[in-house]
């Protein structure tokens, strides 16, 4: 059961927080306890340039990145009390890289964390905390779009399956939104590489059968790209068609030396996502 949730909050002066919002409906929807964690941004300057930087200049930077997670946390209040929600919140200090760790250390101890899609047109720290999540923290990450309209709903989820290590984890993490799903639908792309590990055929049969025992049926499709199509065209093009409300995959790469590096069906999926993706690694 998710009973635990933790929210990366959006610091910023204007605009909406779409994952802030997104995280109170589904606390609203499981009956969850609901913690937000708002960053107060330091300024990362490397020690050959700290002369360039007076300590009135940096004295202010520090007091505007408060005032912006005061703004997030006041944002996350009233939308929590809108639903009735009594909201937790946390205060993390540091540079992006400094706080996206403390994030992902934080999230071992929540059942779920939830943070927002990035921007590519605009730097900010959306990414490096969904990669410090899904590497460090052991437990599984609900990426929403930016464009996130709709309230949490479980109703139709879709499973990405390859018979990998990574989709079994995501497969287990997701087992208590499956029980809430009126549709699980387990997609196999056939790339024409055939899934077997050391030897073993992993077809989705064998995950339909594994949730049949869990009392969850499952609609087992086999796709096939055409043409140029790449895997996530393939899996966002039936996410359309079949009005999915969440995606659930594995989320490749690796983490080598806190340098983050993800895989690229992953990527892609993160880049050009129209539905909340749960991952798991």
């Amino acid at each position: 059961m998710i009973k635990d949730i933790l929210v990366s909050l959006r610091v910023a002066d204007v605009g909406e927080d779409v994952a802030g919002d997104y995280a109170v409906s589904a606390a609203a929807a499981l009956d969850a306890h609901l913690t937000g964690v708002a960053v107060s941004y330091e300024i990362d300057v490397p020690p050959v340039y700290t002369e360039a930087f007076s300590t009135d200049f940096i004295e202010a930077q520090r007091a505007e990145a408060q005032r912006l997670a005061r703004t997030s946390v006041e944002r996350f209040g009233e939308a929590a009390r809108s639903l009735g929600l009594t909201g937790e919140v946390r205060l993390v200090d540091g540079t992006p890289g400094g706080a996206a760790e403390q994030i992902g250390v934080m999230a071992r101890l929540y059942d779920l964390t939830i943070v927002s899609q990035a921007d590519p047109d605009k730097l900010g720290p959306e990414d490096v905390v969904t990669e410090a999540v899904l590497f460090d923290s052991g437990r599984p990450v609900l990426v929403v779009p930016r464009k996130q309209q709709k309230p949490f709903s479980a109703k139709r989820i879709m499973v990405a399956w390859d018979g990998s290590r990574t989709s079994a984890r995501a497969v287990a993490e997701a087992r208590a939104l499956l029980g809430h799903a009126h549709l699980v639908e387990a997609v196999v792309v056939d790339t024409g590489k055939p899934l077997r590990k050391k030897g073993v055929d992993l077809p989705g049969a064998d995950l339909a059968r594994h949730l049949a025992r869990h009392e969850k049926t499952v609609e087992l499709r086999t796709l096939v790209p055409s043409g140029d199509e790449s895997i996530a065209d393939v899996l966002l093009k039936e996410v359309a068609a079949r009005d999915i409300d969440i995606v659930v995959m594995g989320g490749y790469g690796h983490s080598r030396l806190r340098e983050f590096v993800l895989g690229g069906v992953t990527r892609d999926m993160l880049e050009r996502m129209t539905v909340p993706l749960f991952l798991a690694h």
